[in-house]
């Protein structure tokens, strides 16, 4: 996995794997890569969804806005 990518390179992994998913179904999920899913997750964060850690009460809110961060 590459350490930084540019946001263009980021939403590209991260359209990549949707296009994957999106075109071949369950199929397409295996071959989602390490790097196209934690592009993904970087693109859900830039976009506002609130990580749930594993154990953890389910937020109040699970998007953020900027509204909502002031």
């Amino acid at each position: 996995m590459a350490d930084r990518w540019t946001e263009r390179e980021m939403l590209t992994l991260a359209a990549q794997g949707l296009g994957k998913v999106d075109h071949l179904g369950n199929r397409g999920i295996t071959q989602v890569t390490s790097d196209e899913i934690a592009a993904m997750a970087g693109t859900l964060a830039a976009f506002g969804l609130v990580p749930i850690v594993p154990g953890k009460p389910l937020p109040e809110k699970l998007f953020v806005t900027k509204e909502s961060a002031e």
